[in-house]
């Protein structure tokens, strides 16, 4: 009720916001920024929202010390969101430092929360784990049950990622049960659709995947959470895939590459370019699917996510094997093994007997020596390395044209 009152009044808001900044009145332009986060955050108005508090910070140098660091706090998720991640770092370590001067344990646990964040996307999982391990201790100590919920949460989404898939399941349902106490829709929704992710990727229990993403979809679209429509949209479109319904396969995955457009999510742009990809290689329709493939890759290198690189490469990998480009398919294979290593994030169950088939393919076809020195090169290159020498090798010319363009 409160989001949609908000949304009604957003241009008077903005009126206000605008009338702070010019009037100089940089305390009440960063108490307005502060507490429209969460709208801006829920609705998708993150990159409006990120714009006026970085220049309300920018021109309130003089504001008392908690009222900066909450909004540094505000600005570092909005950044985070946004995938801005070492300007998300570089706020949540500012306001970690003026929280720990102010001996506030609330605030030090939420720019922990951030940094863990931070940690994650570089593909250090183990820092990330520690962090957040280390900012539930303190939630935990201020009796801040909504951020246990959200830490519960979040440690669940990172168990995930590394194949801890029982106990990723188990955080899922300690957040879900928090969250139902709390009577917190957004977060009931968000573990209810990440549970079902864990079931559907370890091949657990299909049968709750349905009745779990129905429910986490409603409460999303009760609340307006459009961040909350996509996952679950794209997840419902995985899942329709692998049961072989590629016409409900490619209009979730549709809906959900919208939501994430209008939002200017890159993250999740790139993770529903990849799987439209999957839905575009299963239609047979491999020009396009490369396309996609290619398109996701460029934003998760420039975001930096390197378990969305991986996957990406993967599916590359499959679509120009299939056209006959198997020695290239089998060095991105060996890029992306090589980058899964390093960030300690397996390939998922659900990928497993796909990829498997693929790989075995590749080997019979060019034989074991040449796979094995064509893999060895794709684990000693970077991602940017194995995308160009696969362009190169086929379209000599077409590739110097590039080059000179690019330069």
């Amino acid at each position: 009720m409160w989001l949609d009152r908000l949304e009604r009044e957003h241009d008077n808001l903005r009126a206000a916001l605008q009338w702070a900044l010019e009037g100089g009145r940089a305390e009440t332009a960063l108490r307005l920024g502060i507490a429209l986060e969460r709208f801006w955050v829920v609705r998708g108005h993150r990159n409006e929202g990120l714009a006026f508090l970085e220049r309300a910070l920018v021109e309130s140098a003089e504001v008392a010390t908690d009222l900066r660091a909450k909004a540094l706090l505000a600005a570092a998720r909005l950044a985070f969101i946004q995938s801005h991640y070492d300007q998300g770092e570089a706020l949540a370590q500012e306001s970690l430092a003026l929280f720990r001067e102010l001996g506030d344990r609330r605030g030090i646990a939420l720019s922990l929360d951030r940094l863990g964040m931070a940690a994650w996307r570089r593909g250090d999982f183990r820092a990330a784990r520690v962090l957040m391990e280390e900012d539930l201790a303190l939630f935990r100590e201020v009796g801040d049950q909504d951020r246990v919920a959200w830490s519960f949460f979040t440690l669940g989404l990172l168990n995930n990622k590394q194949g801890e898939y029982t106990r990723a399941c188990a955080l899922f349902e300690k957040s879900l049960t928090l969250f139902r106490e709390l009577g917190n829709k957004r977060g009931i929704a968000a573990s209810l659709t990440q549970l079902a992710g864990t079931l559907f990727v370890s091949q657990g229990d299909q049968a709750m995947i349905y009745p779990l993403l129905e429910e986490g979809l409603s409460l999303d679209r009760e609340v307006g959470d459009k961040e909350g429509m996509a996952v679950a949209s794209l997840l419902l479109g995985w899942v329709a895939l692998k049961q072989g319904d590629i016409a409900t396969a490619r209009s979730r995955v549709e809906e959900s590459l919208t939501l994430y457009r209008e939002m200017e999510h890159v993250e999740g742009m790139a993770e529903a370019l990849s799987m439209l990809g999957k839905v575009e290689a299963a239609r047979g329709d491999y020009a396009f699917a490369r396309t996609l493939y290619k398109e996701s890759l460029a934003m998760a290198q420039e975001i930096g996510d390197k378990e969305l690189i991986a996957s990406g490469l993967e599916g590359l990998a499959s679509v120009v094997a299939v056209q006959g480009e198997l020695a290239w398919a089998t060095r991105l294979w060996g890029t992306a093994e090589a980058l899964r290593e390093a960030i300690g994030a397996p390939v998922q169950p659900i990928e497993r007997a796909d990829y498997e088939q693929a790989v075995a393919t590749a080997r019979d076809h060019l034989g074991k020596e040449t796979f094995a020195s064509a893999w060895a090169e794709g684990r000693a290159m970077t991602a940017e390395q194995v995308l160009t020498t696969g362009e190169r090798a086929i379209h000599p010319h077409h590739s110097q044209q590039n080059q000179r363009l690019l330069k």
